[in-house]
This record gives C-alpha cells, structure tokens and sequence, in this order.
C-alpha cells in the first residue's frame, strides 16, 4: 500500500489541508512529540509551512498512528477541510448563496459535487467526474499527469469531506456512500457510489 504524495496543489488548496490538520490534530502533545520529533517537531506553527512539508507530515501519519489510525485521522482532516473550504470558498463558488439553498435537494447535491470537482481541477489539477444512474451518484476519480495514481489516504480524506458536504447542504441527513472497484483497464483511480435516498427515508 503506497503513501507517497502525488499531488501538486496551489496554495489555497494548501491551506485547506492545513487547517483541517490543525483542527484534527491540533498541536501535538509533549510526550508524542518526543516518540515523532523528527516529524512533529517543526509544526508549532502550521502556518508557515510548504506542501512538501505538509506532504511528509501525512505520509508519516501510518508509522505514526498505525494504518488504521492513519486513515481515520484522513477521515476527520477531510470533514474539517470540507468546512473551511466553505467558510474560505463557499461564495466563489455560489455555495452560500441564497439561490443555492432555494434548489431542491437533488439540485442542490449535483451542483455542489461539481463545484467542489471544478475547485478540485483549478487547486490540484485532478481529473473528477459525477456520474449518476437511477440509484446513485459516482465521485471518479480518473488518472491524468496531475494524480498519476491514488495514495491510499486520499480514499479516507475523500469520505471524509463528501461526508460532511452531504450532512452540511442535506440539514444532516445520512447518505450511504462505498468504494467501488472500477473496470480493468479503466482510468479510473478511486470511485464513491453514493446511494440517492438518504437513510430514514
């Protein structure tokens, strides 16, 4: 299972990554900082960072947490970069206007999912489609020279963030969403089916 960063992301985007480590993170404890110093000990201060070194913070996260730890940490960085993206972005790209609220609920998702796909292109230069059929709706991810193949963190970090973009623009409903696997030979890198109906309903 590879962590190498494969991705070039602008500053904005950069931010975004920051902050969500912060509020997951935070500031690490003295005595975890004594276990990690050779990865922790500059980050003090997140905000003077570049991305290589953000990059190597994320991809020491398995030695540091274990796989498992790792990947629920990418989870929860995911869900707070989705709400500083809004609070960052939200009107660049007409998601906290009131013509948006006003669009029912399918309008509504299908719209968001492909602002946050452009801000997705325009920030990493990642190739993301939303397709649908009657059921679902798919977030796929495909190859290109920017996201030559999928670090496996980007998989829980993507959850997280369509998580807390569903809970957010749905008044907290809950959408069942799963990896799926794509065709051999396929472009495609990483692929979400998210089902239509939320659950309860």
């Amino acid at each position: 299972m590879t962590y190498q960063s494969t991705l070039n992301c602008s500053g904005t985007m950069t931010d975004i990554l920051l902050e969500g480590v912060r509020e997951t993170i935070g500031i690490p404890e003295k005595n975890l900082l004594e276990r990690s110093a050779s990865v922790f000990e500059n980050y003090i201060n997140f905000d003077s960072h570049t991305q290589e070194e953000l990059f190597n913070l994320l991809d020491k996260a398995p030695i540091l947490f274990g796989e498992r730890g790792s990947c629920g940490i990418a989870h929860r960085i995911g869900e707070a970069s989705f709400r500083y993206f809004l609070r960052k972005n939200g009107k660049q790209y007409s998601l906290t206007e009131n013509s948006y609220r006003l669009l029912n609920s399918q309008q509504r998702i299908v719209f968001g999912l492909n602002q946050l796909t452009e801000f997705a292109h325009q920030n990493c230069g990642a190739c993301i489609e939303i397709n649908q059929n009657e059921n679902r709706w798919y977030w796929q991810v495909f190859a290109n020279e920017s996201v030559p193949y999928w670090n496996r963190l980007y998989s829980p970090y993507t959850f997280g963030l369509l998580r807390e973009f569903f809970t957010w623009t749905s008044g907290g409903r809950y959408y069942l969403m799963e990896e799926e696997t794509s065709d051999p030979g396929s472009d495609i890198l990483f692929q979400i089916a998210i089902n239509k109906k939320p659950l309860g309903n």
